[in-house]
C-alpha cells in the first residue's frame, strides 16, 4: 500500500510523494481561509460514529487525526456513539453532534424531527461538489441511494459494503481437492457437498439466515424482488427465480451441507477449520479473518452467478448526516469534514483497512493495485451495474423483519415454497406500501 499523505484539493488522503497543502473552507454565507482560521481558535466539530472497536474504529481514529492535522482552522472530536440510536434524544436535549453516521432508513425519523439538514444547498454551493466530481467520486447506485423519493438529500456516502461475498477455507478446499473457488451458486452447492462428505464434523457452509442475501440469490436466478415501477412499494417474490433460490437453500439445510447459526456464530464456526465456506457481507472480512487466528488462509469469491448468467449485489452501509445544531461556522466546518470523509482518497484508506467498497470510479482506480495483492478483499467488488440498494421507505426495516419470520420457517421446511413466497409478499408489501407502519 502506498504511503498516504494529505492533498488539499479535496481535503483527503492521497498516495502522493509530496504536495503543498492549501485549505479553502467556504460554504453558504461563510468564507474563511486557513490562515485566518489558524490565527483564532479552531472551529470545534463533534462527530459521532457507532464503530467502537476493531479495525473500523481504528480507521476512523486515524482519519479524524489526519483531518485535524491538515485542517488547522477546524478541530474534530470523535466519539464512538451510535447516532441512529441516541441522536434524536441528543438533539432534543441540545447535545447533538455536528455530524454523525446514520443508518438507512432511520434517517427519516431525523428528517421529520428537523434534526438534520438537507444537503442540497451545501452540495450546490461554492464549497460543494460539481457534477463532474459526483460522477468521478460515486457510482450511480451509490449516489441515487442518498436521495429520498421527493428529491431531497440528507445523506452523503461514507461506507458501502457488499452484502454477499463467499469466504472460504483454502486449506479445506485443498483437502477436498477443490481446485478453485465457486463462481456460480450451483458450484457453491457442489463444493459444499464435497466438503461435508469429508466427515461428520465437516460442513460445507455456515450461515446466519439473511433475507436480503436471499434477494440477491433470487435476482441471480432471473427472478425479481419488487414489482416494477418508479417507486418500489410492492414485493413480488412469486416467481420462478425466487422459488428456485428458496428450494436451493432448503436442500442444503436438509442435507446438512449448510448449518444455520444465529448472530455472528458462523464466524466462530468458520474459525474451527471444519467449515468450508461463509456467506457474509464484505464488512465481515476483518472479523472472519480474526476468528481464524492465523490457523489457515482465507480466500474470497464474489457474489456467485445464478441460472441467469449474472450475479446480483445489494450494497449497504452507513452515511453521513449534518445535524441542525451549532453555529453557521460549525455547520460549514462540519460540511468540510463530511466532504473529507467521503472523498476518494479517504475512502481508499477506509477500504484498504476495513474491506468496504470503493464509492466510485476514482477510488476504484486507486484500489486496483491493492486488490491485485489482496484477492480475498477484491472478492467484495463486483460489477457496479449489478449493484442495488434497499427501497426508499421509512418502513423498510419493519418490512424486512416481518418477512424474515416467514423466510426462516420456509428454509427449515416448515411451510411450502408457495406459501412462503405468498406470505412474504403480503407481509412486506403491507409495510412498504405504507398501509401498516413499523
Amino acid at each position: 500500500m502506498p504511503r498516504l499523505r494529505f492533498s488539499g484539493l479535496r481535503g483527503a488522503w492521497r498516495p502522493l510523494v509530496s504536495a503543498t497543502t492549501i485549505l479553502t473552507v467556504s460554504t453558504v454565507g461563510v468564507l474563511a481561509t486557513a490562515a485566518s482560521s489558524a490565527a483564532s481558535s479552531p472551529v470545534q466539530v463533534l462527530f459521532w460514529a457507532g464503530h467502537s472497536s476493531g479495525e473500523l474504529h481504528r480507521a476512523l481514529v486515524a482519519e479524524v487525526a489526519q483531518f485535524n492535522k491538515t485542517h488547522p482552522g477546524i478541530h474534530v472530536t470523535f466519539k464512538p456513539i451510535g447516532a441512529s440510536k441516541h441522536g434524536l434524544a441528543a438533539f432534543e436535549s441540545g447535545k447533538a453532534p455536528n455530524v454523525a453516521m446514520l443508518t438507512y432508513p432511520v434517517h427519516f425519523q431525523f428528517e421529520k424531527a428537523g434534526a438534520i439538514l438537507n444537503l442540497k444547498p451545501y452540495i450546490d454551493g461554492k464549497n460543494g461538489l460539481t457534477p463532474k466530481e459526483i460522477a468521478a467520486d460515486y457510482y450511480p447506485a451509490v449516489w441515487r441511494a442518498m436521495t429520498d423519493a421527493n428529491g431531497a438529500q440528507y445523506l452523503l456516502p461514507l461506507e458501502k459494503k457488499s452484502l454477499l461475498v463467499i469466504y472460504y477455507n483454502e486449506a479445506l478446499f485443498k483437502k477436498a481437492h477443490i481446485a478453485s473457488p465457486p463462481k456460480t451458486w450451483a458450484e457453491v452447492g457442489k463444493d459444499a457437498a464435497i466438503i461435508t462428505k469429508l466427515g461428520s464434523k465437516y460442513h460445507g457452509i455456515a450461515w446466519t439466515p439473511s433475507l436480503r442475501q436471499y434477494f440477491d440469490m433470487t435476482l441471480a436466478d432471473g427472478g425479481q424482488v419488487f414489482r416494477p415501477g418508479p417507486h418500489r412499494t410492492t414485493f413480488d417474490l412469486q416467481n420462478k427465480g425466487a422459488a428456485a433460490a428458496l428450494r436451493m437453500l432448503r436442500a442444503w439445510i436438509k442435507s446438512g451441507e449448510m448449518i444455520l447459526t444465529s448472530g455472528y456464530q458462523y464466524q466462530l464456526d468458520f474459525g474451527t477449520g471444519y467449515v468450508g465456506m461463509l456467506i457474509d457481507a464484505s464488512a465481515g472480512y476483518t472479523y472472519d479473518k480474526s476468528a481464524i487466528g492465523g490457523k489457515f488462509a482465507m480466500g474470497g469469491a464474489p457474489s456467485p452467478e445464478g441460472t441467469s448468467g449474472h450475479s446480483s449485489q445489494e450494497i449497504n452501509g452507513n452515511s453521513l448526516a449534518l445535524f441542525n445544531d451549532g453555529t453557521a461556522a460549525q455547520k460549514a466546518a462540519a460540511w468540510t469534514f463530511m466532504k473529507y470523509l467521503s472523498s476518494p482518497s479517504t475512502n481508499y484508506y477506509w477500504d484498504t483497512h476495513t474491506g468496504y467498497l470503493p464509492l466510485g470510479p476514482a477510488t476504484y482506480a486507486m484500489m486496483k493495485s491493492f486488490y491485485a495483492k489482496h484477492p480475498a478483499q477484491a472478492a467484495a467488488f463486483s460489477n457496479p451495474n449489478g449493484w442495488w440498494s434497499k427501497a426508499r421507505s421509512p418502513n423498510w426495516t419493519a418490512a424486512i423483519t416481518a418477512m424474515t419470520a416467514v423466510f426462516e420457517k420456509a428454509i427449515k421446511g416448515q411451510i411450502t415454497v408457495a406459501q412462503a413466497l405468498h406470505q412474504m409478499d403480503l407481509a412486506g408489501t403491507s409495510y412498504l406500501s405504507g398501509k401498516v407502519r413499523g
